[in-house]
């Protein structure tokens, strides 16, 4: 048997797999750049309006191109030319650096023409859009910075700054919360959630540097939300969001504006508005007019009853935990009834056997007890429509949910736009979940 000569050395299969994969990785970078780049030369052919050793005469006068010129403003394709390319800041992306050759376009002025590259490449962008996606993801797992560096780090990506993180997070602030709706839905749901955020409170104080810093503390502000439902194809959707100072009448009311404004209306097809019965909410559905029915949250509405139970003081934990179920089951018996006279006939039964030993129950439940039976009218007219649409803002308080798994371990936003980009990258996976199949 032959045997293995002893100035062989041994082969190192994890070095030459590494070397071989960076040279692979490189490749690709090379690969992408050049088709990144072609594509480039091709949006510029097309602003000056001819391909190369294409003379300018052969260039109609008036034809304009998506580009303009910095100098005199000019936008006729005749007038430009190209000037060759200039290298520019590599791409960063999740494969490494893509290296980008930018084309030049000259005009007849002499001044530069700034060329509208779309999402191909955007002015001063240094990371590609699958690193912003990765990126927020992390942030929709509340992942921290310093945790998403170290990641980057394993990648061919590489370490980012804590800041250039946080500007990609950000990002999704610029969002606009106030979007149109593409139709009005027949169900409209609006309730607020409360968050804790940071803000300078007048003092300041030295740093370990001595530098004066602002004092912040803690603040309790609503985020209003609007959710429109559409019961024939089980779909909703998040209207309008907005960050608020309270949950009075005139932040309703200008909240209630803005979704007016879109068209929201009873003339469009909005049928109802479903609400907690808060009082500002309330004040601000009398001053803007919808045009819809009003129907009152029963699972608030019920909350309501079961805080206003009065039990004796002598009973155990576990039996005034029974007597408290047994009664507020009574009081829910009365909405689900599937006829409109037999909820009549149920609450006059409870009212007259709980108005004495149970007197602010029984004031819960009268106070807007009107305002929490409208879908019996909307049963009728569409009878196709589900009762779980129609009685309660469920579907909403689900989307808020996931509101509270964010901020809940953040405890406190130091930013109002950090907040809005949170609410933004929430809305948008929303949004996503209920258009996939």
């Amino acid at each position: 048997m032959a045997r293995i000569p002893e100035t062989c050395a041994p082969v190192k299969a994890k070095a030459h797999f590494e070397v071989a994969l960076d040279e692979a990785v490189h490749t690709l970078c090379q690969t992408i750049g050049a088709r990144l780049n072609a594509l480039l030369v091709a949006i510029v052919g097309h602003v000056v309006g001819r391909c190369y050793h294409v003379r300018r005469v052969h260039v109609p006068e008036r034809l304009r191109r998506e580009g303009k010129c910095c100098r005199c403003g000019s936008s006729q394709s005749r007038r430009f030319s190209r000037n060759g390319v200039r290298p520019r800041h590599p791409l960063l992306t999740a494969w490494g650096e893509v290296p980008i050759e930018l084309p030049r376009v000259r005009c007849e002025c002499g001044g530069s023409v700034k060329i509208d590259f779309g999402d191909l490449l955007r002015p001063y962008q240094r990371t590609g859009d699958d690193v912003d996606v990765q990126i927020q993801r992390w942030g929709g797992m509340a992942v921290s910075l310093r945790q998403m560096r170290k990641e980057l780090a394993h990648m061919c990506i590489g370490p980012l700054a804590l800041r250039t993180l946080n500007e990609r997070l950000h990002q999704l602030a610029t969002l606009d919360p106030h979007r149109e709706a593409e139709d009005v839905p027949p169900i409209l749901q609006i309730d607020a959630i409360w968050v804790t955020l940071l803000r300078p409170n007048g003092h300041v104080r030295r740093d370990r540097k001595g530098r004066l810093r602002s004092v912040k503390g803690r603040v309790k502000v609503p985020i209003l939300i609007a959710m429109g439902l559409w019961p024939e194809s089980d779909r909703c959707e998040i209207l309008l969001w907005r960050l608020g100072e309270s949950e009075d009448a005139k932040e309703w009311v200008a909240f209630l504006e803005i979704l007016e404004a879109q068209g929201t209306r009873g003339q469009n097809g909005l049928k109802l508005i479903i609400h907690d019965g808060g009082l500002g909410l309330c004040s601000a559905l009398q001053t803007v007019w919808f045009d819809a029915e009003e129907q009152r949250c029963l699972f608030h509405k019920l909350r309501n009853i079961a805080e206003a139970i009065r039990l004796p003081k002598n009973l155990s934990a576990k039996e005034r935990k029974r007597k408290r179920k047994k009664i507020l089951k009574e009081f829910r018996q009365i909405w689900e009834a599937c006829r409109y006279e037999t909820m009549l006939r149920r609450y006059l039964k409870v009212v007259r056997r709980y108005r004495h030993e149970q007197p602010e129950a029984v004031a819960t439940l009268r106070r807007d007890f009107r305002s929490t039976v409208t879908y019996y009218a909307l049963e009728r007219e569409f009878p196709t429509w589900e009762r779980r649409h129609l009685r309660a803002i469920s579907r909403l308080e689900r989307f808020n949910r996931s509101l509270r798994r964010r901020t809940r371990p953040a405890n406190a936003y130091h930013s109002t736009v950090g907040l809005a980009a949170m609410i933004a990258q929430e809305v948008r996976a929303f949004h996503d979940a209920q258009r996939s199949p």
